[in-house]
């Protein structure tokens, strides 16, 4: 992948981990999506030509619904593409601010 890629993934990552009520990433497992850059591996993003996906930890809260939204508009923009987003899982507040 060329390194336009890689400053995409990196916005792409900045954007929606700075969503409110947004964890981070979720890993999942060896099936998960990812991207390969070179020297690294970026788990629970994919993007490609004409579609992505991330996978997201979401603070257990309301609208939780609204919220995968708010992320799939952000990352669709950023990415240029339409994004689909997988809540991998969610974590209770006090979990969401000791990480």
């Amino acid at each position: 992948m060329s390194q336009p890629v890689a400053e995409k993934v990196d916005r792409l990552i900045a954007a929606i981990t700075a969503i409110d009520g947004v964890v981070g990433l979720y890993s999942g497992d060896v099936a998960g999506p990812a991207t390969h850059l070179p020297g690294r591996t970026v788990r629970g993003v994919r993007l490609g030509p004409k579609s992505g996906q991330v996978h997201v930890v979401l603070e257990l809260r309301e609208g939780l619904l609204a919220l995968a939204d708010d992320v799939r508009r952000v990352a669709s923009d950023v990415a240029g593409v339409p994004v689909d987003v997988v809540v991998g899982d969610v974590v209770a507040r006090d979990a969401a601010q000791a990480q």
